[in-house]
């Protein structure tokens, strides 16, 4: 069995010198058993504007993804239902099989490791704006 993916697609705390949210792509290997280190697996990720939020670009994402990592994955797995169209779409436009789950313990943990490390670093943070950071909970 090949590696599985973990994305997500979703605005950020971060805003634009237009003082629209960016969006951001994540995409990374997945734990295969607790002795992994998530520093140490595949991570991929790329802002885009609110006006590249599209199945076209996340295509995009994912195929540059695909050219820079070790290995094509198996499955990708993402926990946000309202992208679950935008997600599919561009997975299997890409060559990926795209599966939803609330099993993304590598990609919670880099989320939560962004949260409180990665974005208040970074131009146009605020702080009030955290909620596309949330856990994992609306899975299908």
């Amino acid at each position: 069995m090949g590696s599985v993916w973990e994305l997500d697609f979703y605005s950020r705390p971060v805003f634009d010198e237009n003082n629209k949210k960016r969006w951001e792509i994540l995409i990374c290997e997945g734990l295969q058993s607790v002795a992994d280190d998530p520093e140490q697996l595949f991570r991929y990720s790329k802002y885009v504007s609110n006006s590249e939020v599209n199945s076209e670009t996340l295509q995009a994402a994912s195929e540059e993804a695909i050219a820079q990592a070790p290995s094509v994955p198996a499955k990708v797995r993402y926990f946000r239902y309202q992208m679950q169209n935008m997600i599919k779409r561009a997975c299997e436009n890409a060559g990926l099989l795209p599966y939803p789950s609330r099993r993304v313990l590598a990609l919670q943990q880099w989320l939560e490791d962004r949260k409180e490390n990665f974005y208040p670093n970074e131009p146009g943070y605020k702080a009030s704006a955290t909620a596309s950071v949330a856990q994992p909970l609306e899975v299908v």
